[in-house]
Formats: structure tokens, sequence, C-alpha cells
């Protein structure tokens, strides 16, 4: 729509009046240019300037406030609250804003008139992991524990950045393992296992079973790698039929494949392996050796279509036994255990072999089989018999390479290894 102006006075007080706008304007530009360039030089003679040019500008009420509040050379904490309720004023939507006030108002004793401000900060950010850190540790200062550990639960649900530390004060502050895990830890996996893994290095074993059968209980999905330091520290701790539950419970919950179970034919799992080698639990395990190659070889097998391949490159005289798989067994029962092996240019007088042994007690069980040398172009079968001892339910079955005497010890050349298998025995029993 278009405006016509009657008279030519109409249309100058027009122009006069939009001249008067356009100066207006130009003026609170230039005088919040002004005030911008002042406040970047953070002192208080500035930030008062720049106020003074822009008065309802929150951000300086807010800086001047908090040197008020922490500037050693300009304290000063009644000129400090008055700013900083100048800030909340004009911003009243700025969670940070009622942070300072609720600090500087904690300093002078005002602790009610903060817990106000700070559960205004809280409405505004809920779940804003920098913003409910401030408000748990004042109220974890001041003796609300259950009020502390919610806000610090919305941290731990967004960040994992202050995992340990909250981990710390809790247990510190409340020493009750039911009291943490149902009012600090939040559903969700990550966290969970953080706090297990926590509770691992901390040996707090009842509070640990309590969080995985949680994890276990949650719909929320999670790679099997994530319980691995888990299952590791129950058998460092020699609980391995606890660690056995925890491989089972991976199972029921499909998130390793069935098929990485033993079988009434075969105790070691995966033992021609055609599945993956996930490096993890009751599966196969491989330590990383530098100058030694371990994986799974595709063009030499015995039965289809994998077989394992070790690549020793002739720079060490390795005691090597850093392929190996954690077996479940019986006290006290005989059993079998082999594999086909073939070589190729194996120097030195100590080859590949199968060893098993009892992990938490060698003096009971630690048998070799016979080693490989040279070049074995056929697969040859190696084996080992033995009973487990009185107290002994778990054994480790490794490829082993013992070190060499010899000047010339350093071990080069190629194994390949299939169709490994641990049988039950029959009592007295004696295999070819």
């Amino acid at each position: 729509m278009q405006i016509i102006l009657p008279t030519q006075g109409a249309r100058r007080a027009a122009m006069v009046a939009e001249l008067l706008l356009f100066l207006l304007a130009s003026a609170w530009i230039i005088k919040t240019a002004v005030a911008d360039t002042v406040a970047k030089d953070a002192t208080v003679k500035m930030l008062q300037l720049a106020i003074r040019l822009a008065p309802r500008n929150s951000d300086y009420h807010l800086r001047l406030g908090r040197l008020y509040q922490y500037s050693a050379a300009d304290v000063h904490p009644e000129q400090a609250l008055a700013q900083l309720q100048a800030a909340a004023r004009l911003n009243p939507y700025d969670p940070q804003v009622w942070l300072d006030l609720a600090a500087a108002l904690e300093f002078q004793g005002r602790i009610k008139e903060a817990e106000v401000c700070l559960r205004y900060a809280d409405g505004l950010a809920p779940r804003l992991p920098a913003y409910q850190w401030t408000i748990g540790n004042f109220f974890l200062l001041h003796g609300n524990l259950e009020e502390a550990f919610l806000h610090f639960r919305a941290v731990l649900a967004g960040t994992s950045r202050f995992d340990g530390i909250l981990f710390d004060t809790a247990w510190k502050a409340a020493g009750n393992a039911q009291q943490v895990l149902e009012q600090l830890i939040p559903r969700r996996t990550e966290t969970e296992f953080s706090y297990l893994n926590y509770l691992v290095s901390h040996r707090q074993d009842l509070a640990a079973q309590e969080v995985w059968q949680r994890i276990v209980k949650s719909p929320e999905s999670f790679p099997p790698t994530a319980a691995a330091p888990y299952l590791d520290g129950l058998l460092a701790t020699h609980r391995p039929a606890e660690a056995y539950q925890v491989w089972s419970d991976l199972l029921s919950r499909s998130a390793i494949p069935a098929t990485y179970q033993p079988t009434g034919q075969n105790l070691i799992i995966n033992g021609n392996f055609e599945e993956e080698l996930i490096n993890i639990g009751f599966a196969w395990r491989s330590t990383a050796v530098e100058d030694i190659y371990t994986g799974l070889g595709t063009t030499i097998f015995h039965s289809p279509s994998h077989a394992l391949f070790i690549h020793f490159l002739g720079k060490e005289n390795y005691d090597y036994r850093h392929f190996y798989q954690w077996v479940k067994v019986e006290p006290g029962r005989a059993y079998r255990l082999q594999a086909l092996m073939k070589t190729a240019g194996i120097t030195t007088d100590s080859g590949p072999r199968l060893e098993v042994r009892d992990p938490y007690d060698p003096a009971a069980l630690d048998k070799l089989s016979d080693d490989l040398e040279g070049t074995h172009l056929g697969w040859t079968k190696l084996a080992v018999n033995f009973t487990t001892g009185p107290k002994t339910g778990l054994i480790v079955v490794a490829i082993r390479r013992l070190p060499s005497r010899k000047l010339d010890n350093q071990i080069a050349g190629e194994v390949w290894v299939d169709d490994v298998s641990l049988t039950t025995e029959k009592p007295g029993k004696v295999s070819p």
C-alpha cells in the first residue's frame, strides 16, 4: 500500500522524522559498538563505562559482578550481588546468570536464596551437565545427598567427563552401594559399564555383580567388548565361575553368537577357526607381540575354510604363549587336548607346540605336547593327555613356543593350526 502525503509540509515532517530515526539508530549502534570495544578491556572502570553506554546489556553486568566477586584487587561482595541481580533481571533465561547469583548469595551466607536461584537455573537447563554439576555440588556441600545425586545423575547421563570423580565422591559421601546404584547411576549402558569397571578396579565385587545384573536385564544393546574388562577382572581375581556366568549372560542376550560355546564333543570354542576371533572372555585370546603376526589364514587349512596362522619374523628368542583360550573344566577329570599343525621354515631347536596349564596353580597342571621344527608340509597331530587337579576348575590352552637355549635362537617361520579339540576321557583310559 502506498501512502500519499497531501502537502509539502507533511512530506518535510516525514523526512525529518526518518532522519531522526536514522540518527537515533546510528547512535545506538555506535554506542553498542563502543560499549563492546570498551568491555573487551575487562577492568572495573571499563565495564562500568560499558554499562553506562549499554545499561540493558546483561553480559556487562554479569562480567562486572564476577570481577567484584572474585578479583582479589576489586573484591566487593555487595556490588557483586547488585550487578548479578541486575544481570538476572535483564536476562532471566540465562542459567549461568542464576548460577553466578547463587554463588554470590552463598558467599554471603544466604543459603536459602542461593538455593532458589539454583532451582531456577535447574529449570532452565535440566539436562546440561555443566550446570547440573554446579547445582549438584551445592547440595552435596550442604548435606542434601539425595538432591545432589539427582543432579549428578543428570551429569552422568549427559557426559562421561566426570565419571571417575563422581563415582569417588558418591562412595565417600554415601558408602552405600545400593543407594549409589539406584539414585546416582542412570539407566544408560555406557555409564553403567563405566561404573562397573570402576567397581572392578576398586575390588567392590558384590556391588559390581549388582551393576552387571542391571545391565543384563536392560533392553539396551551393547557390544560384547564392553563386558571384557569385567570378565578379565573376574578371571584375574580367581573367580572363574562368575566369569563363566557373565559369558553365559552374553550368550543369552545374543551379544555373542550361539556358536561361541563349548559342546559335548569339544570344550574348545571355535576350535576349527571358522568364526571370527573376538578376543574376549572364553573365546580365543590373542595378545599382540612385536614381530609376530597372528590371525586367520584362508589359503591353508584342514577343515574349511580357515586355520590359525602365526608368522615369526626371526628377530627374538620368544617365550611365546600369546594365543590362548580359557576353558572351564571339572576337577579330577581326565582330558585329551589335540590339534593339527603344520609348519614352514621354523628355525631354532624349539618350535611351536600345545600347552595346557592351571593358570592359578601351574604346579598342579602344566603339560606340553611335542613341538614341530623345520618344515612339516602335512598336517601333524599334536596331543596332550592330562588329568586336572583336585581344585582345578579352569585351564588355559595355548600355542606355546619355549625359548631356545642355543646361540642361534631367534625363531622365524610360519605355523598353521586347525581343529583344536578338548574332550573328556573315560576313567583309566589312556589315549594314544
